[in-house]
């Protein structure tokens, strides 16, 4: 029997507040807490699948959150250090006047550059890691081939697939050439 979306995004929720209070709660004692709230059963499966659901879409989202916004502020970090850096490795009169930094001596500007240079480096060395220039095409093929999509990104692919209809796109683009 087929859910409307409303009504699994109530029981979801639910279950997510349920499993916020409890983290450990066992799929019986979730079912007759659905139950009691509710005033109707549920299936154990059904139960068990929506919390399986649950803490997969909680465990995506709060690494990516966690993610973006550590690495916001590090090119935060990154954004005043190296106008700093710029000030001394570009010094004119003005940096003196504005920003009250002393002409730098040639050594003090050379360390000046390496240090941008290496922070640079670092930040793009950062970027690869967390995936910031991954080809998602790819990674997507590779989830789709083992099977495991977030839920949310197999909610938007079955979406598009409904609103496709690719036989009528078929049909008009053969009208079309002719």
């Amino acid at each position: 029997m087929k859910i409307l979306r409303e009504k699994e995004e109530y029981l979801f929720r639910i279950i997510r507040d349920h499993l916020a209070l409890n983290p450990l709660a066992s799929i019986r004692g979730m079912q007759k807490m659905v139950q009691e709230t509710t005033g109707h059963s549920i299936s154990d499966k059904y139960v068990s699948r929506l919390m399986q659901k649950m803490r997969r879409r909680a465990v995506v989202e709060s690494d990516r959150k966690k993610l973006n916004e550590s690495f916001a502020e590090v090119r935060e970090k990154y954004r005043v250090l190296s106008e700093n850096l710029m000030r001394t490795i570009y010094w004119n009169w003005e940096s003196l006047n504005v920003y009250g930094i002393q002409k730098p001596k040639e050594k003090e500007r050379q360390s000046a550059i390496r240090l941008l240079a290496q922070m640079q480096l670092a930040l793009f060395k950062t970027e690869l890691d967390i995936g910031m220039f991954e080809d998602r095409q790819l990674a997507i093929s590779e989830m789709l081939k083992q099977g495991m999509l977030p839920t949310e990104l197999h909610e938007q692919i079955v979406g598009v697939f409904r609103a496709w209809k690719p036989s009528n796109y078929m049909v008009e683009s053969e009208s079309k050439s002719l």
